[in-house]
Order: structure tokens, then C-alpha cells, then sequence
């Protein structure tokens, strides 16, 4: 290339350098995956109220689940529920907060986590500013 020539042993020692880095990356993702993917009880006296929404667009409906644990893990309550007509993965993602939250609120469990793998959602519902997307109404 460019009119470079590189001797086979060099271009040999080269891939087998790239392949042992790409190696080392892998095992390091691996190992931090494993850390942060890994789920963790509650505190004691806390339950965890763990969510998570999917879409099926060619049907245009969405799924949402919701596992409600105690500190030792045990599940409390389970449910899953359709939702109809929701187009936006963010938009799935806050409605299954809501789902996960309207179980628990007559309950009146007092020390709730919620744990959802969407970071957007995450963020907004920490943040103290007004949103004004659609998702908007679902924080306030």
C-alpha cells in the first residue's frame, strides 16, 4: 500500500500485536460488564422495583415488565402489560417507571429503587429541570 512493503514475519507479528490487544479489551469489557450488569439487593428496609419496555413496531405496540424485590432478592410481585400505540423507545422507557410505580403507591411502600437500564430516562427523572418534550408529562 502506498508502495510500503512490509516482510510477512512483520505483517505476521503485527495481527498477532492487534489480536492480543483486541483480546485484552475484550476481557477487560468483560470483567467491567459483568460488575455493572450484575444485579444488586436493595439496602435493607428498601424494596427495588426493577423496569424495562420494549417496542415491537411492525405490530405498533410495546411491552413493559416490572420484578419487584426484597433485600435478599426474593421476588414480591411480577407483571408484564401490553401497551398499545407507542412508537418511541424514550417514550416505552417512561412508561414503564409509571407501570412499575402504580403497584407500589397503593401499597405504601415506603423505601422504593427504581432501577431502569435507560440512561436517558434515568437522567431526566433525576434532573431538576422542566422538560418540554413529549416525555415531558410523564416526569411531572
Amino acid at each position: 500500500m502506498e508502495n510500503n512493503l512490509t516482510q510477512p514475519v512483520q505483517a505476521a507479528e503485527h495481527v498477532l500485536s492487534l489480536c492480543k490487544a483486541f483480546n485484552d479489551v475484550q476481557a477487560t469489557i468483560a470483567r467491567d460488564l459483568h460488575k455493572f450488569s450484575t444485579w444488586q439487593a436493595p439496602p435493607d428496609g428498601f424494596l427495588k422495583v426493577n423496569v424495562d419496555g420494549s417496542i415491537f413496531a411492525n405490530l405498533r405496540k410495546a411491552g413493559v415488565g416490572i420484578v419487584l424485590r426484597d433485600t435478599s432478592g426474593g421476588i414480591v410481585m411480577a407483571a408484564s402489560k401490553n401497551e398499545l400505540e407507542v412508537d418511541e423507545a424514550v417514550t416505552i422507557e417512561f412508561i414503564v417507571v409509571l407501570r412499575g410505580l402504580q403497584p407500589c403507591l397503593p401499597l405504601g411502600i415506603p423505601n422504593l429503587i427504581i432501577e431502569s437500564d435507560c440512561l436517558n430516562v434515568v437522567q431526566e427523572l433525576q434532573s431538576t429541570k422542566d422538560l418540554y418534550a413529549s416525555a415531558g408529562n410523564f416526569i411531572k
